[in-house]
């Protein structure tokens, strides 16, 4: 107790120091010309992500840009914590706020009508916004998957930065919170980098931006996240349109690289958004602590993925195929991603979905008492790192162990604990299993099984040696070569070809809404949807290809 009261001691007075640092450089720096106001004031919000101080230094320079286009006088309100923020968001005297995408899903879902989504941050090419995992630069931790049983620091469970997207990661390569030996909500990003520091957490979850302060200090970075929108810009709906369209220009118009860089170095400017932006944050809201934000309108066009990679990581497939189909056929497209193969499959029979998107096996499953019709299959997958299979119509089945392991070849594998991706996996058990069994193994009696549901759950069990071997799709081994040393994973054995990813009818639809995207399918050619996805393309689809699977 005491170490820990010092260590707590220490920190304030590092978070003294800086404040007292951060006042004396907003003093030295703000310049303010007077300004003719017209109309009553305007308040934004701004969230507490860290110290009142640090926050007001990076909104001023913005706050003044706002006077003097809108000629208006800004006041700047810092809720005292982020639950407060999601209240004070729906008042109508709160005209604008700065959020995060995380505490947009929950304040949308919460005040429904009583806000407006109006714009997100755009990226700069060379500093993306990004949530990241680090630890100190003595640590032994390396990869995220080192992380299991250790002490983990988190900000604000509200936030998309300090607690959403850093669990996600960690969730991926199925590590808990029940997997950790303490979590420690700090509330402020600082706090969360310095606790590390001080090592008082071996692990931090935070944004980039309060990250790279302290990595000349001995901090450490180990994971980014996909980039991510650093702000939502809402309004309240109760304001004006005229005033919302000046707000909304003035932003857009924004062009002063001081005063984006001020309110975080990843911004280079404003675009328009839409609330189905922030459709992959609900997502993984859910698949964390189900709390269910997705909104689906009446006429949206359900497609279901199965969820082989993570939600972020699926999103970022598939959201741009989504918008080309909404853009050509007159129909909103919106992704629907369940948590794991069972959801999909219970989804699908269902009748809430619309269109899915699975392996083979699964479809083969399903279509035994459930009418699936096939419309195309995939040309091409993200398979090796030489990219050899681009153009196939086929893909493969691997079985790994670790590197050091005494297992040399697949007869070793009798009696041994063997991960796998599902029992409902084409890539990740069926092709192993048929594999297997036509050199006269039979997995299912010569081994131990263990469900693993995921694929990277599967290589990180391999890793950590929770098993002696694991079935997945050789293209996984691609997808999660920055999650772990894959020198110490070893390729044991290769299976044959099994056909690809089928994309299907699930339920009874217009047969010109169907007729349509099958032709939307077969003939996209747009290089970045298609590099997004992962695949070359997409060919006519015939029953008759799957047929053998169905005998498993």
């Amino acid at each position: 107790m005491k170490r820990r009261f010092l260590l707590f001691l220490i920190l304030l007075v590092v978070i003294a120091i800086i404040g007292c640092k951060d006042s004396k450089k907003t003093t030295e720096q703000s310049t303010y010309t007077p300004i003719n106001y017209e109309g009553s004031p305007l308040n934004i919000i701004a969230l507490p992500e860290e110290r009142a101080g640090i926050i007001i230094e990076r909104f001023m320079p913005i706050k003044y840009y706002l006077e003097s286009a809108l000629k208006r006088k800004i006041n700047l309100k810092i809720p005292a914590d982020y639950e407060t923020a999601i209240a004070e968001i729906s008042k109508d005297d709160n005209h604008i706020a700065f959020l995060d995408p995380a505490i947009y899903c929950e304040a949308k879902h919460k005040h429904k009508k009583k806000i407006k989504v109006l714009l997100k941050t755009i990226l700069k090419e060379e500093i993306k916004s990004h949530a990241v995992l680090v630890t100190k630069e003595n640590s032994p931790i390396t990869k995220v998957a080192d992380a299991k049983g250790k002490r983990l620091a988190l900000g604000s469970k509200d936030s998309s930065f300090s607690y959403l997207i850093p669990l996600s990661m960690l969730n991926d390569v199925n590590i808990r919170l029940t997997d950790l030996s303490r979590v420690s909500y700090l509330q402020q990003e600082d706090r969360v980098a310095l606790s590390v520091l001080i090592e008082d957490h071996d692990i931090g979850g935070l944004s980039e931006t309060v990250a790279k302060k302290y990595t000349g200090d001995g901090l450490r970075i180990i994971k980014r996240s996909e980039p991510i929108p650093r702000f939502v810009v809402t309004s309240s709906n109760s304001m004006e349109g005229t005033l919302r369209d000046n707000i909304i220009n003035s932003l857009l118009s924004l062009k002063d690289a001081g005063i984006l860089t001020s309110l975080d170095p990843s911004i280079a400017g404003f675009t328009k958004a839409e609330d189905k932006d922030f459709d992959v944050i609900r997502a993984m809201i859910f698949n964390l602590t189900e709390k269910d934000y997705r909104e689906y309108g009446k006429d949206v066009i359900k497609v279901a993925i199965l969820p082989l990679y993570s939600a972020i990581t699926i999103y970022e497939r598939y959201e741009p195929l989504m918008r080309y189909l909404t853009e050509n056929t007159g129909y909103e497209f919106k992704l629907y991603i369940p948590k794991d193969f069972e959801d999909f499959v219970s989804v699908v029979k269902s009748g809430k979905i619309d269109f899915g998107y699975q392996n083979p096996y699964i479809f083969s499953i399903i279509s035994k008492d459930y009418d699936l019709k096939p419309l195309v299959t995939t040309i091409g997958e993200d398979s090796d790192d030489e990219g050899k299979s681009k153009q196939s119509d086929y893909f493969r089945g691997v079985i790994i162990t670790h590197q050091n392991s005494n297992i040399k070849d697949i007869a070793d594998l009798k009696g041994k604990k063997v991960l796998i991706t599902s029992l409902k996996s084409a890539g990740g058990f069926l092709s192993q299993k048929i594999f297997l069994k036509q050199r006269g193994i039979d997995v299912e009696k010569d081994m131990i099984l263990i469900d693993a549901k995921k694929q990277e759950n599967v290589i990180f069990g391999v890793y950590r040696g929770e098993a002696s071997a694991g079935f997945i799709r050789k293209s996984a081994l691609v997808v999660w070569k920055d999650a772990i040393d894959m020198s110490k994973i070893k390729v044991l054995a290769e299976t044959e070809p099994l056909p690809n990813w089928p994309f299907v009818v699930a339920r009874e639809l217009p047969p010109q809404l169907v007729s349509k995207v099958k032709d939307l399918l077969i003939k996209l050619d747009n290089k970045k949807i298609l590099e997004s996805a992962r695949i070359s393309g997409f060919k006519p689809a015939s029953e008759e290809e799957f047929k053998k699977l169905k005998l498993y």
